[in-house]
């Protein structure tokens, strides 16, 4: 048999080592159209803002070829400084763009729900909202692309 501790060390070193390669699976898939992928496996699902500032969400296979909305339903909160905005969204030139735009200012979170369909269970995905241009990657820093994507960094 092999001794206790011997076990404990075999769990820590496979733990660290699936802690590893999710760090380096989490680096940011650029989406097509510029903005932030927020799945990790397809149907992929964009999120842009659009420069009226209302959102756009696309769907995507794994070889990131567009993919027209079918049943899937999307609606989003924008959790602003001045207060919570609920968005509903309308198919247009095989996206789904906000019926209304997102709350003035940036630095906030935005909760996007997507349902595949009307009786599917809803997926969660939070946007941190910041709307300055990365310096790097040139992407709108909530769709940022570079190393350190998600974390705190400066450009």
């Amino acid at each position: 048999m092999y001794p206790m501790k011997s076990i404990r060390h075999l769990a820590l070193l496979v733990l660290a080592a699936v802690a590893t390669a999710t760090a380096f699976a989490a680096k940011p898939i650029p989406g097509p159209k510029g903005g932030k992928i927020v799945t990790t496996d397809s149907p992929h699902v964009e999120f842009l803002v659009a420069p009226d500032h209302t959102v756009v969400v696309s769907f995507y296979d794994k070889d990131l070829k567009p993919v027209a909305p079918g049943g899937q339903i999307v609606t989003a909160v924008a959790e602003a400084k001045t207060g919570k905005a609920n968005l509903s969204f309308n198919a247009k030139d095989g996206s789904l763009v906000s019926t209304t735009p997102l709350p003035e200012g940036d630095g906030y979170r935005i909760v996007l729900q997507v349902r595949d369909n009307a009786g599917a269970k809803p997926k969660n995905y939070r946007v941190e909202f910041h709307d300055e241009v990365c310096g790097e990657c040139k992407h709108a820093e909530y769709a940022c692309v570079c190393d350190e994507a998600g974390g705190k960094h400066d450009h």
